[in-house]
């Protein structure tokens, strides 16, 4: 694999994964209660559905699902996501659907572009490279690349039916149009330690929410959050030194606990990667049991079931924090499994997001945004910031390549041959 491109992935790393890592070497792994693969495997293939069956299935009795997405910059996860959005049956039943990412104040500014009409294909995609350019979040630019497919799907779903889908934009308020000096944004950028940012972002889609037309009486709403903000857990955060709720429990606090179902997509357990060791789920047993079944796609329900039993190793919301003593169906109520790990992607860079015109400006933003994070270092990396913007990147999410990654699994099913 290319380090290179490893070390431009790696720059990526949102908020928390960043603070994940850094407190990683203080972390004490916990001792995990893992089903057998043979358990696993039976479970699934007796109870599981198709993931967008699962799906429609949760949204006859609750009206809303939280679903749980991993790495930011896996762009896999999006092709379930625009599949399951493209089916006749969201537009009609549902019809609106909500994300982490995006400021609450570019909802109408998005919706405008999402639900526009467009003269040609080229005429939509300047419209999104300049609503993008406005900037969805407090980075100088959100870089994943997953958001540009996830933008133009939509859209593209948009323009062949009818009834359209909404999109809410569910974090902070912000705009770079507002933040003109270092001060300014050293005040926002210590605000995200000193708020309960998971209890504002379920604030802002409440507001939303409760504003929707309903469909057949009933609102129903499907919320993409990052898993550590999906989860329903409260708990004491060290580092902050205070309580803080995850965005998926203040949903369940919001709406209640049958209204609401935490829905979480396959990953690792990213808490306890420290750069080196791949700590597979279940010690690698929902792999294993994946490969069993020549990984056939499956949403099941996690309480009562096997895969619930399993520990949960992994943080909640944006805190450094690894939450012990819980198992998965302690915090969420269902898991889909959409794609095997060594085929998940991440992508950074969207070719031509940085034109000359623009390129001012995005410099603007990164000498603010490198005073305040990194303030001992006196250079500005411009250059690596436009290349991490501006030039498209892949590499395997998992950090390990995708042989790499199935001979882990097979070491693991050839500890069980049952």
């Amino acid at each position: 694999m290319d380090n290179m491109i490893l070390r431009s992935i790696a720059r990526s790393l949102s908020l928390f994964v960043i603070l994940t890592l850094s407190f990683a070497t203080d972390l004490a792994a916990q001792s995990p209660s893992v089903a057998s693969i043979k358990a696993l495997h039976e479970y699934a293939e007796k109870n599981g559905v198709s993931p967008k069956d699962y799906i429609f299935k949760l949204f006859e009795k609750s009206d809303i699902v939280v679903l749980g997405e991993r790495d930011h910059r896996d762009s896999v996860q999006y092709n379930f996501i625009l599949d399951l959005l493209a089916d006749y049956r969201f537009a009609e039943r549902v019809g609106h659907v909500y994300t982490e990412v995006g400021g609450i104040n570019l909802t109408e500014d998005v919706n405008r572009l999402l639900q526009g009409s467009y003269s040609s294909e080229n005429e939509f995609m300047d419209s999104l490279y300049t609503y993008y350019r406005k900037g969805e979040c407090f980075y100088p630019l959100w870089e994943k690349y997953n958001r540009i497919k996830f933008l133009k799907g939509l859209h593209d779903i948009n323009k062949k039916s009818s009834r359209k889908i909404h999109l809410g934009l569910t974090d902070l308020d912000f705009s770079w149009e507002n933040i003109r000096t270092v001060e300014d944004y050293k005040a926002f950028w210590t605000s995200l330690n000193k708020t309960n940012r998971d209890s504002l972002m379920c604030a802002n889609f409440t507001g939303m929410y409760e504003r929707q037309t309903p469909i057949a009486g009933v609102r129903k709403a499907l919320v993409i959050t990052s898993q550590p903000h999906a989860i329903n857990y409260s708990g004491y955060f060290k580092y902050w030194n205070r309580d803080y709720g995850t965005q998926g429990w203040w949903m369940k606090k919001t709406f209640g606990n049958d209204r609401v179902k935490i829905v979480i997509l396959n990953w690792f357990d990213y808490v306890l990667f420290n750069g080196q060791n791949y700590p597979m789920t279940g010690n690698g047993s929902w792999d294993a049991a994946f490969d069993r079944m020549d990984c056939r796609p499956f949403g099941i329900d996690l309480h009562n079931s096997p895969y619930g039993e399993t520990s949960y190793n992994g943080d909640g919301g944006g805190g450094p924090t690894l939450i012990k003593g819980m198992k998965w169906q302690d915090v969420a109520d269902g898991l889909i499994y959409d794609a095997p790990l060594y085929d998940h992607v991440a992508a950074i860079g969207i070719k031509g997001i940085i034109s000359k015109e623009f390129e001012p400006e995005i410099k603007r933003r990164a000498e603010l945004f490198w005073r305040v994070v990194h303030p001992k270092d006196t250079v500005v990396p411009f250059d690596a910031f436009i290349k991490e913007y501006n030039i498209p990147l892949t590499a395997p999410a998992t950090f390990k390549s995708k042989e790499e990654i199935k001979r882990l699994i097979q070491a693991v099913e050839a500890q069980q041959q049952d």
